[in-house]
């Protein structure tokens, strides 16, 4: 999956006082890098009067579910859905706010998914998750599991529609095959980090692109296109054209697909780019948009990313386009050696 990770923070936060904007801003990097931790730190002291009513409320909502004295809900029902969802969002709170555990808190949810599933004990995440998913079939959901970036994945919705879309990329059109979700009961554990401020957008397989469609002002809107259709499209391209990229170089290349194209959304984009920042190669996202606002930094001659927001629209774009094509240029030419050397065998 690719996370979409700032689809409706980064325009309100940057009207707020500097100092709450700026902290407010960490606070949803580090929760978007699975540290609640950090991200309750970030927000301790800082007036946020200033900032939207939303951002306040997400805030608010933050120290609430993950406070010292916290607890995840518990099912909302007996169903196997919202069982299963507690169960996720356990492990969740406990991974997050104890970041260290992370690796004991997936082995307690492999032993409580064997409970809930009445599985075998020999059974990893790898062989129950589809058992789980065929079981929520039966109630009538559609799920995805996995591992997205730093956690362990769920995400439940029952309603969804097959479309064909022409991706426009800097690099050439494809049409691809989208799949449009809505009526989420879990939009996953990006969501669950930011009290549903921001959340996973869509994600893309080889054989197809995913959406969740409430996360856009409609199909036809900018936002849709550019950063849902725009990116998962140069992932969907990236999968068949290049084998075996890592995450953080897929996502590289869709960000930079982003900025190539965007224009009304340009300042949200470059937004969600700098609110979620980090070092760490396993948060594909955050590494990503490091190297992006480097790498644009660097081609455009600036003095630091804060400078991009100012830059003329189509030098950016073009910059990005630039980036994109000096990258693909690189990942042909290390091709070309490993297919002379299977001709020559």
């Amino acid at each position: 999956m690719r996370y979409l990770t700032l689809l409706v923070a980064a325009a309100s936060i940057a009207a707020a006082p500097p100092v709450a904007s700026d902290r407010f801003s960490d606070a949803i990097g580090a929760a978007l890098q699975a540290d609640e931790a950090r991200a309750l730190r970030a927000l301790d002291g800082v007036d946020l009067s200033g900032l939207p009513q939303r951002d306040q409320t997400a805030a608010a909502c933050m120290r609430e579910r993950f406070g010292p004295t916290s607890n995840p809900a518990p099912a909302a029902s007996n169903s196997l859905a919202d069982r299963s969802l507690a169960v996720y969002r356990d492990y969740w709170h406990s991974a997050m706010t104890k970041p260290a555990s992370r690796k004991a808190e997936e082995q307690r949810l492999t032993a409580r998914l064997q409970q809930l599933l009445n599985a075998p004990k020999g059974f990893d995440l790898e062989a129950l998750e589809p058992i789980l998913a065929k079981a929520l079939e039966k109630e009538g959901f559609h799920s995805l599991q996995g591992q997205t970036g730093l956690l362990r994945e769920l995400m439940i919705w029952s309603k969804q529609e097959k479309r064909v879309m022409n991706a426009k990329l800097p690099e050439g059109s494809h049409d691809v095959t989208v799949m449009l979700l809505d009526d989420f009961k879990s939009l996953g554990w990006g969501a669950y980090a930011t009290c549903e401020l921001a959340s996973t957008g869509g994600w893309a397989t080889e054989t197809a692109v995913f959406a969740v469609v409430s996360r856009y002002p409609s199909l036809e809107h900018e936002e849709f296109q550019v950063t849902f259709l725009g990116h998962e499209g140069q992932h969907f391209a990236d999968k068949s054209r290049f084998k075996g990229l890592e995450d953080w170089e897929l996502e590289y290349r869709a960000k930079l697909t982003e900025l190539a194209q965007a224009d009304a959304t340009r300042a949200k984009v470059l937004g969600k780019f700098s609110t979620d920042q980090g070092e760490d190669p396993a948060s594909p996202h955050s590494y990503a948009n490091r190297r992006v606002l480097a790498d644009m930094v660097g081609k455009l001659h600036l003095a630091s990313a804060r400078d991009l927001a100012a830059a003329d629209t189509a030098q950016l774009q073009a910059s990005a386009v630039e980036l994109l094509r000096e990258d693909s240029q690189k990942r042909v030419a290390a091709l070309e050696p490993a297919k002379a050397a299977t001709v020559t065998n």
